[in-house]
């Protein structure tokens, strides 16, 4: 009798169960038979969150979005679909979730007693929760982007390079299920790049690809390479395996950092991922850290069997491509020539080639790899004799190189520098009034052999004559016209006395690269001993780099303590040989400048808005929340000086920045109410 009446009441029970615990529960039951469970668990609330996620991947799109509770992801409120303008889409999340606050904070006043239709459909929702808990659940309140779309064409993406991926990490002895890792941090775009600079499928940032020796300068950005950069991040997910002894905590730390994580187990004392996210308190370990676990095991049990949720999946072909070595340095256009290979085809191919290598005469680097479409090894083996018999194309192309001015150079004084005629390099840049270079703009430096009235004339024919000024992507033309012998010889005149300042030059526009505000002047304090300002995103191995230096020489002149880092504004003493003063300038503005045309290839800027300084905001903790570098922040204000000397009230002017239609923005768990 009491075995009948148990059977009865567990008939029941599970009959009128919570929807939430029924899915709980047949979850747990699928994910505990599989082999992942042991080393990637999902326990407690981690499998509403990973549910929940695996809906944002796979039933709404990118117009789409959720209104949900931030902090239990069992709760969805509703879907709704977006409007195609930010403006108006931030009119209609601010009433939507106006509306629901007021449902929620009803429900809670009348104790769920009496409700409306409307108050009835949404308590239901949180019908587990107590009275006394609804009302704080309104502030809680918040929109997810879909990510279907973006997934499906990221899943697609993968297959390219995923076979190659997945040879990596099983040569590193690490766990098959981390190749789907670029799925949260890029979707899988061999081009991602983020608003604050991070880049490639791994979304690394410049200072830990410097750790793990990724070059990145002015021609080639290895954290695009997908082999390089897919052996780097292996190294960075063991490396935090081996401080953590844990995989969902050294996930959790390619988010957060080694060390945060570090903290968080040493203040809960317990290394279960789970109660880490539900009970840490840390400052930054908010929304996007939290969930960053369940993100990627969303992506994981999506991607194991695609067919599963994407009905029109197809397995795509296989992508191969073949390598040949560049045995000296060669610019991509002279490649391109000499291979009959396209140099959109070589871009393709080989996404750490930046465009401003694919476009200018700039040479890539001796014993740089080169990956072409796929051919037979016989061919690739006659492709690379005739790559090996060419002779170095700096001795032959006309252009050297490029110089980027910096504030306070003139034109005669960047001749002097490299020993061409100060005419020459007048003509060969078509300038007729000095005045209007302006810091960060890109001469080119002619050859020893180069024929600069030939180039003149042949630019000529490209270049319809014009009495305005052109726009062009990086500045404004300086002329569209071929300068005469007159205005050569006037303008090498006041070329001798025009020098860029901070409010020297054109008024250029602020969506355009430039290094107008950035303060990189070099002031010589002795022989051979300078001063710089420390700029955004500098770090003392980058200024060791480009001063040919060791760090230690720098920190011993400069009486800093090993270990003791540079701030931005800091002063600090660098010694320079000529040779290396050249260098060292020419190498910093390039790095610069390629984080403005990076951002710039990929965002644009549609307007700005007036941000008011709340209690506690810091310039750091505001770049954070409006997800915008520096620099860029900077160049909006009237007069470019920010610092975390704050008061309340202050006004800040904001850019507002949209992704490009190609746009390479990887798709992270970004939250809507970040615009609210």
């Amino acid at each position: 009798m009491k075995s009948t009446l148990l059977s009865i009441f567990t008939i029941l029970f599970f009959s009128l169960a919570s929807p939430h615990l029924l899915a709980q529960s047949s979850f747990k039951d699928s994910y505990q038979k599989t082999e992942l469970a042991q080393d990637f668990p999902i326990k407690g609330s981690l499998v509403h969150r990973v549910e929940f996620w695996k809906k944002v991947y796979t039933e709404i799109t990118s117009k789409e979005a959720f209104l949900h509770d931030s902090e239990d992801l069992s709760i969805i409120y509703k879907k709704v679909d977006l409007p195609s303008s930010r403006r108006s889409r931030i009119r209609f999340l601010k009433k939507e979730r106006r509306s629901m606050k007021s449902l929620l904070r009803s429900i809670a006043k009348k104790g769920g007693i009496n409700l409306t239709s409307k108050e009835q459909e949404v308590y239901e929702k949180v019908s587990n929760k107590k009275i006394s808990e609804i009302k704080q659940l309104a502030r809680n309140l918040r929109f997810q982007y879909g990510l279907r779309d973006r997934y499906y064409k990221g899943l697609i993406r993968s297959y390219e390079y995923l076979d190659y991926i997945k040879s990596i990490f099983k040569k590193l002895g690490l766990p098959d299920e981390l190749v789907y890792l670029p799925h949260v941090e890029s979707s899988f775009n061999y081009n991602a790049y983020s608003k604050v600079g991070a880049a490639g499928i791994w979304q690394f940032m410049r200072s830990t690809a410097r750790i793990y020796k990724l070059k990145v300068n002015y021609v080639v950005d290895e954290r695009r390479d997908v082999i390089k950069a897919t052996k780097a991040a292996a190294r960075l997910l063991r490396d935090n395996y081996r401080i953590l002894k844990s995989w969902p905590l050294a996930l959790t730390a390619y988010n957060h950092g080694a060390r945060s994580i570090q903290r968080a187990v040493s203040k809960l004392g317990t290394k279960d991922i789970h109660r880490i996210i539900d009970e840490y308190g840390g400052r930054r370990f908010g929304f996007a850290s939290k969930n960053f676990y369940a993100t990627f095991m969303a992506t994981v049990l999506i991607s194991r069997d695609p067919g599963k949720y994407f009905k029109e999946f197809t397995m795509p072909k296989v992508f191969k491509y073949s390598v040949l070595n560049l045995n000296k340095a060669y610019t991509v256009a002279h490649i391109s020539k000499e291979l009959k290979i396209s140099i959109r085809s070589i871009g393709k191919y080989n996404p750490s080639i930046r465009s401003s290598a694919l476009k200018s005469p700039l040479f890539l680097p001796k014993d740089f790899n080169l990956h072409i479409p796929r051919m037979k090894p016989a061919t690739v083996k006659q492709l690379q004799a005739r790559i090996n018999k060419l002779e170095s194309s700096q001795k032959n192309f006309n252009l050297d190189r490029l110089h980027i001015i910096s504030r306070g150079e003139n034109l005669y004084d960047i001749s002097r520098a490299y020993n061409v005629t100060l005419n020459d390099l007048i003509a060969f840049n078509q300038i007729n009034n000095p005045s209007r270079i302006y810091a960060g703009m890109k001469l080119k430096i002619p050859g020893k052999n180069t024929k600069v009235s030939k180039v003149v004339a042949k630019l000529e024919t490209k270049i319809a004559p014009s009495k305005k000024p052109t726009p062009k992507k990086n500045g404004p033309s300086i002329t569209a016209q071929k300068p005469s012998v007159t205005s050569v010889a006037a303008t090498a005149i006041a070329a001798k006395k025009a020098v860029v300042t901070p409010s020297h030059g054109p008024d250029l526009p602020k969506d355009l690269s430039s290094l107008e505000g950035h303060q990189l002047d070099t002031i010589k304090k002795s022989k051979d001993i300078y001063q710089i300002t420390i700029e955004t995103d500098e770090t003392l191995g980058h200024i060791a780099e480009w001063a040919n230096l060791r760090t230690q020489k720098i920190r011993n002149l400069n009486r800093l303590s090993f270990g003791r880092t540079i701030h931005l504004g800091q002063k600090i003493k660098i010694q320079l040989s000529p040779k290396n003063l050249i260098n060292f300038k020419q190498s910093r503005n390039e790095y610069h400048l390629s984080i403005q045309e990076d951002f710039f290839n990929s965002f644009k800027v549609t307007g700005t808005e007036e941000y008011k300084v709340k209690k506690g905001d810091t310039i750091s903790g505001i770049l954070k929340k409006l997800e915008l570098p520096f620099w860029l922040l900077r160049r909006y204000q009237k007069d470019q000086k920010l610092s975390d000397q704050l008061h309340i009230g202050q006004s800040i002017i904001v850019p507002e920045t949209e992704a490009l239609e190609d746009s390479v923005e990887p798709p992270t768990s970004q939250s809507l109410s970040e615009e609210l």
